[in-house]
């Protein structure tokens, strides 16, 4: 969290940022996005479990095949109505055009949606939506590689939200398993020499 509000901070403070034109309304609607996200993903968790004492409960691909299907059917509608009143008119799509968004479809939309809801269903819900935030600091690496370098303060929330991300996969028991584990050392060790001096009086004619 403290890296994300850096970064948004940062953002919305670069007024001379040229195609970022109103960065505070965009981390509003980013806000409100999040929100919808999250309660969407914790609905699946809820309702659509991996498995339950050994069995499969419900296909994951089954499930997106759904949705995508209500989606077409409920806002085919919505983009003739807009269409027609002219509010977003469609165009026609040169190959390129097609091939983009039929790619940006199978990577971004059925293959990405389909590895986080499997990935929500195998591990939790905030495990697998921290993972969503390591999408900032390779998009930082992005802005570098293409000539706008974040800021010192955006790199600060990148590097931040990459450690929150590792600290929230590591299991809250496993320092009490490497203490428990240093118990057991040094209880064997303590043993040792008792072994030893049964062994040796037995070895004795």
């Amino acid at each position: 969290m403290g890296g994300t509000i850096i970064v948004s901070l940062t953002d919305s403070s670069a007024n001379s940022n040229a195609v970022a034109t109103n960065p505070v309304f965009g981390d509003i609607l980013a806000l409100v996005s999040a929100s919808l996200y999250a309660v969407y993903i914790t609905m699946i968790r809820a309702k659509l479990p991996d498995e339950v004492d050994g069995k499969v409960q419900a296909s994951t691909a089954q499930f997106l095949g759904y949705l995508g299907l209500f989606n077409f059917l409920i806002f085919l509608p919505v983009a003739i109505v807009l269409d027609f009143s002219k509010l977003e008119p469609f165009h026609v799509l040169t190959w390129k055009q097609l091939g983009l968004i039929v790619g940006k479809g199978l990577l971004d939309n059925v293959l990405s949606d389909y590895l986080q809801v499997k990935a929500t269903q195998l591990t939790s819900t905030t495990v697998a939506t921290a993972g969503l935030s390591v999408q900032v600091p390779l998009a930082a690496i992005v802005d570098s590689l293409t000539g706008h370098a974040p800021s010192l303060a955006e790199c600060m929330g990148a590097a931040s939200i990459m450690v929150g991300f590792v600290g929230i996969n590591i299991p809250s028991n496993a320092f009490s398993h490497s203490q428990g584990t240093m118990q057991e050392l040094e209880a064997e060790d303590a043993s040792l020499p008792t072994e030893l001096v049964e062994l040796g009086r037995t070895n004795i004619p």
